[in-house]
């Protein structure tokens, strides 16, 4: 069910004197957190994989709107069963989110989450 992959932090793949796998819910959560990072169309291997930013910012967009679009990124990936607690924490100053949110995987496994994205 689950994948190796490089592991990354902060977009860069980490080398320590040779590539270093990650797989299980690490490389899960890599690819919710890959997806998230990239605005639907953006890709153009894939332009409907990544997240809607046009869905979450400007004005009068509701919490709810943003948990729909989280959801429905993360649901691109297969593996995914069921997103729970979702919880927006909004930053006024910067425009942006703090989402909390829980994946349950195929596996019935809870994996914990948090991402913040621009509200613009």
């Amino acid at each position: 069910m689950y994948k190796n992959t490089f592991k990354m932090v902060g977009g860069d793949i980490v080398v320590d004197g040779d590539l270093i796998l990650v797989d299980g819910q690490e490389e899960l959560r890599q690819n919710i957190e890959n997806r998230l990072s990239v605005n639907v169309g953006e890709w153009f291997l894939n332009i409907g994989m990544g997240l809607d930013y046009a869905a979450i910012s400007g004005k009068g967009i509701e919490d709810r709107g943003i948990e729909f679009a989280l959801r429905e990124c993360c649901f691109q990936d297969d593996r995914v069963k069921e997103v729970r607690d979702v919880r927006v924490k909004r930053n006024q100053e910067t425009r942006e989110a703090l989402i909390e949110f829980v994946i349950i995987d195929k596996e019935d496994s809870p994996l914990y989450m948090e991402e913040v994205v621009n509200l613009g």
